[in-house]
């Protein structure tokens, strides 16, 4: 008969046993732990700003180059110059929302119907100089700006200060104001 029984076992041996099972937690929780950090994929939206400039009949309307050190982080870029010319640029704001600027030459209230979603216009709100019109819901809002020969919408899950300080950070490209 074998000499091995549970009552021979001995604590060195749990231990031994214990040892080796919080050795490959602890290697799984530091493997886990080094690839948790949220990466935000970051997209350059320039070389639609460039193709937009020759597209558009209006002066283009660019976010500040200082968004980025701001924290915010450009996520998504769209152009659309098959019919009305129609811009977008998304980011993930500094406090972990989103919001985006749209522009467009198409009939305001199309544009308005279609990027405020059902958003209620409550009212105005001063920014940089210019009024514009503010939408709210549960959860977005915008803020729409009509120009001469487009439309500017900043709308997104951003709070009114976000959506405000992308408004406010908005330039209008000089480049193509002075090729105009």
């Amino acid at each position: 008969m074998s000499e091995y029984s549970r009552s021979n076992a001995t604590f060195v041996n749990y231990a031994i046993s214990l040892g080796i099972v919080v050795g490959i937690l602890l290697v799984m929780a530091f493997v886990v732990s080094t690839r948790s950090g949220e990466h935000i994929p970051s997209v350059n939206y320039r070389p639609d700003v460039d193709v937009l400039r020759e597209a558009a009949d209006y002066p283009v309307t660019l976010p500040s180059e200082e968004l980025p050190d701001q924290g915010w982080t450009p996520t998504s870029s769209s152009l659309d110059v098959t019919g009305p010319v129609e811009w977008s640029v998304g980011f993930a704001t500094a406090a972990d929302s989103h919001a985006r600027l749209i522009q467009s030459d198409a009939d305001p209230e199309a544009v308005v119907d279609e990027h405020v979603r059902d958003a209620e216009e409550v009212g105005t709100v001063a920014v940089g100089g210019r009024e514009w019109d503010h939408y709210e819901s549960e959860d977005w809002g915008a803020l729409v700006l009509y120009e001469e020969d487009v439309t500017l919408v900043v709308a997104g899950s951003a709070d009114l200060d976000e959506l405000a300080h992308l408004a406010e950070g908005l330039e209008t490209d000089a480049v193509a104001a002075e090729d105009a």
